[in-house]
This record gives structure tokens, C-alpha cells and sequence, in this order.
């Protein structure tokens, strides 16, 4: 008597570095990843950061004839960056963006402008179940001093873990993958294998891997990449910031880019680091990322869903960034506020001292002044301060209202059921 064999999926997420006018050699190295992608054979691919409608029809019409069914998702100002392909017919697909994601005022990131979100699809496959799929890029931390978006990037953990949830609940095969930018083991890492109800597929494949490996600083780079899984900032990457730092101990290189899936449904076989070569004749990365690639394994009997919830420790940890944070931004926006009810009488007295005034050249300049004074209250203290402040600040307090809720569950939880939660 034969065994059914459980049919696998093989995945790949991938941060191809799309931004217009800015990533150099964007449409050569997107074409070269269309070439490479259509002489692989993956079921699913996800991209993250590709900006451009034309970047993604080109790497659509490369890799049609293995991966059928594709989607863009459009968001904000800029698109949200983030793309489907499937072997797989799509059913259903949508576009949810984060309530909190970064700020106006820091229009040279972008994050703001872009709308990032979770790009959500329902994939049918052969065997008739659903594969429920989430496509993310989560805020960048920039810089090398204090995080000053972590609290964003934790409610936005948090927003994709209630997605994951309850996805997972519903019984369907669970794949979330993209650019997290977070560290394993971080508290937004906690967040969503704990109450999203998923598994990093790195971690289910390689359990002895921990945040920082003891023998870390004694690995080399190929070693970084094959054994921490680190995707960023690696010294393989020509595309790498420091260029001068490729003589020095490769201590920055980061996992930055997962796949999570579901426990219940399906099971991590293998996962690696791929698309470690150069574009040909470009001799350079295909991006300043490199691909992260799972196969899993489809459970033929789902097991029922552990119903694990974030660990009160991680919740007391979050709500202590986002109190901080708040206290902080409450600051700003009490500034900018004041700022504009300090120009008010400020530009009226102006425009009265213009009748007063002698020459004639003497009322440009002050007329000048005016102008200016009122575009930079109409702006920083009203749009930032106060639209944006109330909007920004309203966000922080659904957010920690929901985990507020979660910390109640969780008093009750550690009484009657302590075996469920997650390990902080």
C-alpha cells in the first residue's frame, strides 16, 4: 500500500530595490530578476519594492508561462511597492494598509507617502484547500541611533499578527513573507509567531539558531548568509552602504526578510539564501537584499491550532516603547501647535506694519516674509501638528487600548491555561 506524499511549495521572498530614479540600474537588474525567476521553479514569489507598474509587467510577461497568475497592489501616493506571483489561481486579493506608518514630515524616507501595508491573496490549490498569503514590507528603522519608528513597526507587527491569526483559525495554509525589518527573537518577532499563530520558517528549519549565534563573529561572510540566514547589509552585497567596510568584520550583516507559515498546515523542509550571484554583464547584486527561499510541506491532516498568545512580559515591553513614544509626540505636536497659534497674531501684525513701510521694495520683502511665516504654520502646525498629531496619536491609542485587552487576557490565561503562551 502507497503513502500519499504531502505536496510541497516552494517559495521565495524577495526586497528587489525598485525605487525610481534612485536604485541604480532598477530596470536591468528587475529584468535580470524576471530572467532568473522564470528558470526557477517557484509556486509562489513575492517581491517588495517594486515601485514601478512597468517593473512588474516586465517581470510578469518573463515568468508567465510557470507563474500564471499575478497581482500588483496600488496604495497612497507611491504604490505600496509589493507584488504576487502563482502557479496558483488567485480568488480574492486586497490591500490593507498599516493605520501607523511613519511621518509626513520625513518626506525624504518616504514610508509615509507610500502607504505601506499587508497585501493579503486566497490562493486555491489542487488539493482544494486555501493557501492564505501576506505580502509585507514593515517600516525601516534608518540610521544607526535610536530607533525612533520601532513603535510604528511594533503596531505594525501587531497589525499583520491579527491578519495571520485569523487566517490561521480559519483552517487555511498560512504564508507570510517579506521585508519585516526586524531582528529574530525581537519583540515584533515575538508578536507575530505568538499571536499570529505562525512559525519563522528559518527558525522551524535550523531550531538551534538563536538572535546571535555565539560563534557569530567567528563566521565567515559565505557563513553569515548559510548559517544566520542574513539577507542585509552583507559584504557579498556589492550594493552594500559602507563600501569601505568590506575590509572590516562583517558584525552589521542582518536577517531582515522572512517567511512564516502555520504549524497546523504545513511544515518547513528547507530554507536558504538565494540570489547570492551578480547580474551578469552588470557585475553587480541583483539587490541590496538577497531572496530568502522555503519549501513547505502541506500537512495532509492539519492538527488543530495551538492557541498561543503574546507573553506579558512582551506586551508590558510594547506598551512601554509606545508610552515613551507617545509622551514624546504629544510634545512635538503641543509644539507644533503652538507654533501656529504664535504666527496667527504674528503674520497679522505683519500685514498691518506693510501700510507703514517705505519703500516700495522694503513691502516685497516683507510681503515675502509673510507668505513664508503663513506656509510654515498652515503646514508644520496645522497639517503636522494638528491634523497629522491627532491622527498619528489616535492610532497610538487604538493600538495600546488592543493590547491593554490582551494583557487582561493574558492575567486570566496565566491562571487557567499557563502551557499556551509563548516563551518571552
Amino acid at each position: 500500500m502507497s503513502v500519499e506524499k504531502a505536496p510541497e511549495l516552494r517559495v521565495l521572498s524577495f526586497n528587489c530595490w525598485g525605487l525610481r530614479f534612485v536604485s541604480k540600474y532598477r530596470t536591468e537588474r528587475l529584468k535580470a530578476v524576471g530572467e532568473k525567476l522564470a528558470k526557477c521553479d517557484y509556486d509562489i514569489v513575492l517581491l517588495q519594492e517594486v515601485w514601478s507598474i512597468y517593473d512588474f509587467q516586465e517581470i510578469r510577461n518573463l515568468v508567465s508561462c510557470n507563474l500564471v497568475y499575478s497581482r500588483f497592489f496600488h496604495s497612497a501616493a507611491m504604490g505600496a511597492g509589493l507584488a504576487m506571483f502563482s502557479k496558483f489561481p488567485i480568488i480574492e486579493s486586497s490591500m490593507n494598509k498599516y493605520p501607523l506608518n511613519g511621518r509626513p514630515q520625513a518626506f525624504w524616507r518616504g514610508d509615509w507617502y507610500v502607504g505601506k501595508g499587508v497585501a493579503t491573496a486566497s490562493l486555491q490549490h489542487p488539493s482544494g484547500r486555501i493557501i492564505s498569503l501576506f505580502n509585507t514590507h514593515l517600516h525601516a528603522p534608518y540610521g544607526k541611533g535610536a530607533d525612533t519608528y520601532l513603535c510604528h513597526r511594533l503596531s505594525q507587527a501587531w497589525y499583520i499578527s491579527k491578519l495571520l491569526r485569523a487566517a490561521v483559525q480559519r483552517g487555511h495554509i498560512v504564508i507570510a513573507a517579506g521585508d519585516f525589518n526586524i531582528q529574530p527573537l525581537s519583540v515584533p518577532h515575538e508578536i507575530i509567531t505568538s499571536y499570529g499563530l505562525v512559525n519563522d520558517a528559518w527558525l522551524s528549519v535550523y531550531p538551534d539558531q538563536v538572535e546571535h549565534p555565539p560563534n557569530r563573529f567567528s563566521m565567515n561572510d559565505k557563513e553569515l548568509v548559510e548559517i544566520a540566514g542574513t539577507t542585509c547589509d552583507s559584504r557579498l552585497n556589492t550594493w552594500r552602504e559602507n563600501i569601505s567596510s568590506k575590509d572590516m568584520d562583517d558584525f552589521v550583516a542582518k536577517r531582515l526578510d522572512y517567511v512564516f507559515h502555520s504549524p497546523s498546515t504545513c511544515e518547513a523542509k528547507n530554507a536558504k539564501v538565494v540570489f547570492l550571484e551578480r547580474v551578469p554583464k552588470l557585475d553587480c547584486s541583483y539587490s541590496d537584499h538577497f531572496a530568502i527561499e522555503t519549501v513547505l510541506s502541506i500537512k495532509l491532516q492539519p492538527i488543530p491550532v495551538q492557541e498561543t498568545r503574546v507573553s506579558y512580559s512582551i506586551i508590558d515591553d510594547t506598551l512601554g516603547i509606545t508610552y515613551q513614544y507617545m509622551a514624546r509626540e504629544r510634545l512635538h505636536m503641543r509644539l507644533r501647535i503652538a507654533h501656529l497659534l504664535i504666527s496667527i497674531p504674528l503674520i497679522i501684525g505683519v500685514h498691518v506694519a506693510i501700510a507703514w513701510c517705505d519703500p516700495a521694495w522694503l513691502k516685497v520683502i516683507i510681503l515675502f516674509f509673510t507668505v513664508m511665516l503663513t506656509i510654515a504654520a498652515v503646514v508644520n502646525g496645522f497639517c503636522i501638528g494638528l491634523l497629522f498629531g491627532r491622527w498619528e496619536f489616535n492610532g497610538l491609542l487604538e493600538f495600546v487600548a488592543e493590547l491593554k485587552e490582551q494583557k487582561l487576557l493574558c492575567k486570566q490565561y496565566l491562571v487557567d491555561h499557563p502551557l499556551p503562551f509563548a516563551k518571552s
